[in-house]
Parts: C-alpha cells; structure tokens; sequence
C-alpha cells in the first residue's frame, strides 16, 4: 500500500503541477529525459546483475514479442473490419501493441509484487517494448503518415538508446562482483525512477475525448486493459506458469498505452486526439485495472 500511496501521491503532484502552470512548458519533457537517461539505466545496472540466467530469463524476452505480434494483427483484422481511417489505424497500430512497461509498469510492479519480479520486468521492457519502439513504431509512423525512414537510422537510434546501452552493459559485467559504492549509487538514482516518473506522467496527463473516435478508443481500452492481458492470464494458467518470472510478465501485459509512443504518433499527425484520450484514460483506468489483474496471480 505505501508504494501505491508514493505512485498516487507523486501523480497528484504532477497534476497539481500542471494546472497551477508554475513549472515551464518543457518540465515534464526534461523529467522524462532524466528517467531516459539517468534514473532507468540506473535501475538497469541494480537489477539485471540480479538475475539469474535460466529459462525463466527466457520468458519475459520471448513474451514481450509474442504479445506484440499478437496485438499487431488483431489490430490489423480489427481496423479493417470497422473500416477505420487511415490515421487511425496507424494510430492504434502504434499505441495498443506498446504498453507503459516503464514509466508506469516500473512503479506498479514494484507496488504489487516482491522485489525479485524487477529483473524480469525490465527484460520485458528493454527486449521487447523499447527495441520497438525505436523500430517498429518508427516505421509504422512513417508509413501510415506517408514519410519515409531508413534502416541506418533505425540502427542508430537502437545503438544510443542509454536504457539499451545500460542493459548491454550489466549483461556484459553480470560475472563481476561490483563494489559497494558503485551497488549503492546506482541503487539510490534508480530509487528516484518512481517518484520522477510518475509527476511527470501528471503533468502531461490530457483526457480529452473526441465523441468521433468514441468508438476506437473504447475498442483500443478494452484490447490494453482486458482482453490481451486476459488472454495471457488464461495461456499461462493453461500451461500451469506461476513462476516470479511470469508473474512479472503477466502484469507487464496489463499496462496501458505507451505515452512515448502515444507522442510518435502525435508528431506524425495520426489521429492526436485519439491518441490522447487512448493514453491519458488507459493510464487512469489501469490504477484500477493493473492491481485488479495483480490478485489473481
């Protein structure tokens, strides 16, 4: 309860912020910049060298993308079949198969499970939802928009990614014994993640709704928060796997829409508004849903 109490209060803070409009315009831009490249490799480089590398490190790396996938074509046949526009299809394409598995993923893992599901929440998000988004949805954005890209830049936005450096680096030095110092930093800056993350998800928080895109965004919420995590809850009691790792795994499937996709999306003008509402009510509903999902594992 006191690590649900610091995500409600810190996200509070950050509404708080945004309304009394003290703060300048970029504040929750340059937060988000000091969780990418400080607070997460941080944790990064606490939690990986954790981590045992068994089959159960293989779960959360194999998920990530099979959910993807599977997100990816039942957006695909769904848009087809309700005759979505255009720029909402990339929309949704972009925003349902990327969940939050950070910037809120992180804080409600670290609420609702024990501190060993960390290391495998995190593979989830570096192996799968941050490689995507710095392909998948770059391509998807420039297709759906009409803009090209090219591989080299794909590659190169993957390579200097700080998170994807961190991760390569602890995976590289997981045979070292680091000293203290080092432990301890490391452990503190990751300890602000939560804190910083969630006043600058308030402040950028919008819940405009569009009665024109009623219909996707309902569809988009029900397919986020209900039916794909419910279909990875039946699977995994199906195959009888209730390990840490899954656990982790599971939840991870039940996060909202990923703000930072939400942006690519925005910045390549598919459906906006949508894109807005998509996030900032998935993120709202998934307070609920998330801890919801939690009790049944």
């Amino acid at each position: 309860m006191s690590n649900l109490a610091l995500i409600l209060v810190c996200l509070g803070i950050g509404l708080l912020l945004q309304h009394v409009r003290r703060l300048p315009e970029q504040a929750a831009s340059t937060l988000n910049l000091y969780v990418i490249y400080v607070a997460l490799p941080a944790m990064i480089l606490t939690e990986i060298p954790k981590l045992t590398l068994d089959q159960k490190a293989l779960l959360p790396v194999i998920s990530t993308w099979l959910v993807m996938s599977f997100t990816v074509a039942l957006i695909w046949f769904t848009a087809r079949a309700l005759q979505w526009s255009r720029s909402v299809t990339g929309a949704m394409m972009l925003i349902i198969p990327l969940g939050n598995t950070s910037f809120v993923g992180v804080p409600l893992i670290q609420a609702l499970l024990p501190p060993e599901a960390m290391p495998y929440a995190l593979l989830y998000d570096q192996t799968g939802t941050v490689i995507a988004l710095n392909t998948y949805a770059v391509i998807i954005a420039a297709w759906y928009s009409g803009q090209q890209t090219s591989w080299s830049k794909v590659g190169t936005t993957i390579a200097t990614f700080p998170p994807f450096i961190a991760l390569l680096l602890a995976f590289a030095t997981l045979s070292w014994t680091y000293p203290d110092w080092i432990r301890h930093t490391t452990s503190r800056i990751g300890e602000s993640l939560v804190p910083v993350v969630m006043v600058a998800v308030g402040l950028q928080w919008r819940l405009r709704l569009d009665q024109e895109h009623l219909s996707p965004l309902l569809v988009g919420l029900g397919y986020k928060l209900v039916l794909i995590p419910g279909v990875v809850f039946a699977l995994f009691a199906l195959l009888d796997l209730n390990s840490i790792a899954a656990q982790a795994v599971a939840l991870q499937t039940a996060m909202p829409a990923m703000i930072s996709a939400g942006v690519v999306a925005m910045t390549h003008g598919l459906a906006p508004r949508l894109v807005s509402s998509v996030v900032g009510y998935g993120l709202l509903l998934s307070l609920l849903t998330v801890p919801l999902w939690s009790q049944l594992l």
